[in-house]
């Protein structure tokens, strides 16, 4: 385990430490410029291209160094530089280059025409927000997995608007895609590790998922005594535990109680168990309650006789409508590039692209209608000039855009600007925002989400284990599993096991850090205390993440997986090829918490509030809906433009 992984990039060639020394004396940080990469130790030849196309940096990605301090420190009132104007001058400037924005982009020049100038600027390296993807290179061929936002949830069910976007980019989510996995062809299985710093006894279980344990493992796996009375207790109790009470009673209390309390003090289960079962969805079992537990498929409920709520994506017919593709959502970020910069990707149909890459040179040029600025990170908007006093006079002032790239503060200007990045960052760069939009913007706290992804050299050991997907319960890393190798329009993929693969290390059930008590435990070195809200976990566990090194991931990859496979011939020095932590301290936009976020006296909710028209300054994210979805983003950035069409017919909502 003490071989360093070839290819890592230790935060791009720049250690580590380097984080920890004080920002530059203007009290910016400087953009983290990507290294030269060293070889693949399977591949022949040099990467020399990974400073030149992101999706093959390694190391700390997501929110990687360089893509955050400056923003942090304007969000702690330390001054930038004094912007230092460009000369440009956009009809439309759009901040943050995820699906939001660019869609915006998109909307932008088809209602105003192809001539219409358009600048994008994103903070990270790469675009798409959390649509990125990983690609490794590995035995001459392409491997890639999803960085960040995985899947399109319930397609079908999009507005037509979204649909129609979607399918005039060249891609149409409704055809399904072939759902066999070769590996169980191969007769591999999901599994059950359960290490001997657990007291499992360091055995590995073929053909259960300690999501759904079968009774025969919870009889006979090797268990601390509590911990299997326990956990039968939840999964297969037939005591109704909330007896004595009305179904309606019943409804009322779940929703008024955590699911922590609700293992507690119905079930009976002991405070030991707890980091044996999952959280809910991405968030603690202190941060749900206990109703959208049930809702969101958590076990311990069906001797309840209440039935719950419909709809849940968990919900088997509804997880069968959603859509995966190899590298997740960042197909439809390429799509949407390549509309806005023709230059970047040749025509076809998102399968036909899938290992075709992005030129990104030709993303910020001069000449071209749309530039795309990636390393730019926002640090003020403003409308420059007096404001309009009178009612109906038209807001017509231009509006600046500084922003920090390679330690400089830049200045260009925009007609209109739309803010397509985390709502609660928008109080700092726009200070002039009413006091109530500003408040609501800052109740938009968003979940934290990693998920790891590894190149190993071959999958040889998987196939001697047979498994495919092996969930590790109190571990670090609460599950990992082999990607199925990307072959063209879904046709037979290359099995060899001699070759290389992807394995995708998740939280837990879900890709939401607080959902697994261990790695929570670990980033924060405490326990989350219990009387914190939704909000205030969110809070603590993005600072604990934004603090744990790379090493403290790569730690537990290689020693997870040389527990489970070692016995198999797995030897993580030699057989780990390269690591991608995606780190996501704004993951998920998040809906109010009805346990701890009381309703809204009129009705308004605070995202409503949050995304109002400010002059020339439009709101165009997932915050602006409450709903972590690829279809609510477009439909908001479609909204956030319809804003900026003129009205002259003299008719006005306030007279």
């Amino acid at each position: 385990m003490g071989n360093t992984i070839s290819r890592r990039d230790l935060i791009h060639g720049i250690a580590a430490t380097t984080l920890a020394v004080p920002m530059a004396q203007s009290g910016i940080g400087r953009a983290v410029a990507a290294g030269t990469q060293t070889a693949l130790t399977n591949y022949a030849g040099i990467i020399t291209d990974a400073a030149a196309y992101p999706p093959l940096r390694e190391g700390m990605r997501g929110a990687h160094p360089g893509a955050f301090e400056a923003a942090h420190a304007r969000r702690d009132g330390v001054p930038y530089p004094t912007p230092v104007p460009t000369g440009e001058s956009y009809d439309l400037v759009v901040v943050g280059g995820g699906l939001s924005g660019l869609a915006a982009a998109c909307f932008y020049r088809r209602r105003f025409g192809s001539d219409a100038r358009v600048l994008v600027l994103d903070n990270h390296d790469d675009f798409g927000g959390h649509a990125k993807r990983n690609e490794f290179v590995s035995d001459g061929r392409t491997l890639m997995v999803t960085g960040g936002s995985a899947y399109f949830v319930a397609p079908d069910q999009w507005t037509d608007n979204a649909k129609e976007f979607v399918k005039s980019l060249g891609a149409d989510f409704t055809v399904k895609r072939k759902e066999a996995n070769p590996y169980v062809q191969l007769g591999m299985q999901p599994a059950t590790f359960l290490s001997r710093e657990s007291g499992g006894g360091g055995r590995l279980y073929p053909h259960v998922r300690f999501t759904s344990p079968t009774p025969e493992f919870l009889k006979t796996a090797t268990l601390p005594s509590r911990v299997r009375r326990d956990l039968t207790a939840v999964y297969y109790g037939t005591a109704d535990y909330m007896a004595g009470m009305t179904k309606a009673q019943k409804i009322e209390r779940l929703q008024t109680i955590t699911y922590k309390q609700y293992l507690l003090d119905y079930v009976k289960i002991a405070p030991e168990t707890l980091p044996w079962l999952p959280g809910v969805w991405c968030l603690s079992k202190t941060a749900a309650s206990a109703w959208f537990a049930y809702f969101r498929y958590a076990p311990g409920f069906s001797s309840l006789g209440v039935e719950r709520a419909p709809f849940s994506p968990e919900a088997p017919q509804n997880e069968a409508a959603d859509f995966h593709m190899p590298a997740g959502n960042s197909d439809l970020a390429r799509l949407m590039v390549r509309e806005l910069v023709p230059q970047s990707l040749p025509e076809g149909t998102w399968q036909s692209l899938e290992t075709v890459r992005v030129h990104y040179d030709t993303l910020d040029r001069a000449q071209s209608p749309v530039r795309i600025r990636l390393s730019s990170i926002a640090v003020r908007v403003q409308h420059l000039g007096p404001a309009p006093v009178g009612l109906f006079e038209p807001e017509r002032r231009p509006v600046a855009v500084d922003y920090i790239r390679d330690g400089k503060c830049c200045r260009v200007m925009g007609k209109n600007v739309v803010l397509a990045g985390n709502n609660n960052m928008i109080p700092y760069l726009c200070p002039e925002m009413p006091e109530e939009q500003k408040a609501a913007q800052h109740k938009a706290v968003r979940a934290a989400n990693q998920i790891t992804n590894v190149l190993i050299r071959n999958w040889e050991a998987f196939r001697r284990a047979g498994v495919t997907h092996v969930d590790t319960p109190v571990g670090f890393f609460g599950s990992f599993a082999l990607n199925v190798p990307w072959a063209r329009d879904d046709g037979t993929p290359d099995m060899d096991p001699s070759k290389g693969a992807v394995v995708s290390f998740m939280t837990g059930t879900n890709s939401g850090i607080l959902n697994n008590e261990t790695m929570t435990r670990t980033i924060l070195g405490s326990d989350m205390p219990d009387n914190l809200s939704m909000q205030q976990q969110f809070r603590m566990v993005r600072m604990g993440l934004l603090q744990t090194p790379f090493e403290t991931f790569e730690r537990a990859v290689r020693s997870q997986m040389n527990n489970v496979l070692g016995p198999y011939g797995f030897d993580a020095a030699r057989d780990i090829v390269g690591i991608t932590v995606n780190r996501w301290p704004h993951g998920f936009a998040m809906a109010q918490n009805s346990i701890f976020d009381p309703p809204s006296p009129t009705g308004e909710q605070p995202y409503e509030i949050a995304r109002r028209q400010f002059g020339r300054i439009s709101i165009a994210n997932s915050d602006a809906s409450g709903q972590d979805l690829c279809n609510t983003a477009i439909d908001q950035a479609f909204r956030a433009v319809e804003e900026m069409v003129p009205h002259s017919y003299g008719y006005y909502s306030r007279i």
